[in-house]
This record gives structure tokens, C-alpha cells and sequence, in this order.
């Protein structure tokens, strides 16, 4: 099979074509998603996977006061194991 290039009706074709396409519109407010979360899935977030309800605030600062005392210690091992864990794909 030869080819010898492309012929002007080819392009002219082509030409032709891409003068067609209209440019993207931007979306509407009508075009967005929007969620909302009921009190049931808000109150959710407060639950530990062990059912245990969790105070997000109470926890932060006694942690907080901790490290000002200087009585935070934490386990290097655990960390460590968990930040490997974590590399290999094996998430808790």
C-alpha cells in the first residue's frame, strides 16, 4: 500500500471539523453535587470501631498537657511497626 501524504481534502476536512466544536460551558449550580450528613451519621463520628464513644477534645488536650509536663512518652516500637505496616500495605 502507498501513501503519499495527505491530500487537501484531508485537511480541509479536518479543518472543517475542529471549527465545529463548541467550547466547554461551566457547570451551573444545577451541575453540582451537593451531600449532606444527618444527625444519626454525625453523630457516628464520635464511635470508636469497639463502640466506645470517644471525646475528641478531651482526648487532644490531655495529650496537650502531657507534653507540657513532659510526662508524654510514646513507643518508638509501636511506631515504627506501624509506619512499616503502613509502607507494606498493611493498614489497621
Amino acid at each position: 500500500m502507498k501513501i503519499d501524504g495527505l491530500k487537501n481534502d484531508v485537511i480541509s476536512f479536518y479543518k472543517k471539523n475542529t471549527a465545529k466544536v463548541e467550547p466547554k460551558v461551566a457547570p451551573t449550580k444545577k451541575d453540582t453535587d451537593t451531600i449532606e450528613l444527618s444527625k444519626e451519621g454525625k453523630s457516628l463520628s464520635a464511635l470508636s470501631l469497639d463502640g466506645k464513644l470517644i471525646n475528641s477534645n478531651e482526648k487532644i488536650e490531655a495529650i496537650r498537657s502531657k507534653v507540657n509536663n513532659g510526662t508524654y512518652n510514646i513507643d518508638s516500637k509501636l511506631i515504627a511497626k506501624r509506619i512499616i505496616d503502613n509502607m507494606k500495605g498493611r493498614d489497621i
